[in-house]
């Protein structure tokens, strides 16, 4: 007994329109939750895909609203409409100033009390000795403390120091290992091959050829780095032609 959704797939054509004013959409993402092939709609919002009749194709655009679009049984050419999205704005009340009124307000404002620190100082203190590390004590012109470090402070400070910059080093490294394994995942090669329906050499070459920029494919929305694989796709097609011709 055939399986469905398998024996029964068939390429079929279709379009994509504005549901408003009926214009073709381009570069339309159709994905099929069955296969989890997909593809996109021309600059007249036409396309072609292998379905079944049953299902599920998700469409989405920029603009416009993510739509499930189950394939009917009896339906050569297969016609979508897509809802732009509305956004719906909070109400904002402004209201205006005079310069006066400003300047009015503003003078009204009291400014923060600055925070007062005393520090009281024997007047027969000369100082405490701290061993080797240095010496607290006060200026005996305006009796300001004040403290002075010797060399093992020093030589801590160094110490951790060079450690926080072996530490910072070692959080880089791992970020960009993260980075790169994230890179790796977001351009699995089932993945793309269902993306180009490239495989065996021809998809090995393909990936080797098209390296889209990192923060492109860690950042992008799926639509978008669709998008960018399709444009690498038609180059590496047409690198393909020249070097055969």
């Amino acid at each position: 007994m055939p399986l469905y959704g398998v024996m029964a797939q068939a390429v079929r054509n279709g379009t994509v329109l504005d549901r408003i004013n009926q214009q073709p959409i381009g570069r339309a993402t159709l994905q099929n939750k069955q296969s989890a092939r997909a593809t996109l709609s021309n600059d007249e919002g036409r396309f072609q895909m292998a379905v079944s009749a049953g299902d599920t194709l998700l469409v989405s655009c920029v603009g416009f609203e993510t739509l499930r679009f189950v394939v009917p049984a009896e339906s050569p050419e297969l016609l979508i409409q897509l809802s732009p999205k509305v956004t719906t704005l909070s109400e904002v009340v402004v209201k205006g100033w005079t310069e006066a009124r400003f300047k009015e307000e503003f003078l009204k404002l009291a400014p923060p009390e600055k925070q007062k620190i005393e520090v009281g100082v024997p007047a027969d203190l000369q100082g405490v000795m701290l061993g080797n590390v240095g010496r607290t004590g006060y200026d005996a012109t305006n009796l300001a403390p004040k403290v002075t470090v010797g060399g093992p402070a020093s030589f801590l400070y160094d110490k951790f120091s060079r450690q926080s910059k072996l530490n910072q080093k070692l959080r880089e490294g791992q970020l960009a290992d993260s980075r790169q394994k994230q890179y790796k995942a977001r351009m699995d090669p089932v993945w793309i091959a269902r993306i180009t329906e490239l495989n065996g050499e021809r998809l090995d070459a393909f990936m080797k050829f098209c390296h889209p920029p990192e923060s492109l494919v860690l950042e992008a929305k799926e639509y978008d780095l669709i998008v960018a694989i399709q444009d690498c796709l038609k180059e590496f097609l047409a690198q393909e032609k020249t070097d055969k011709g």
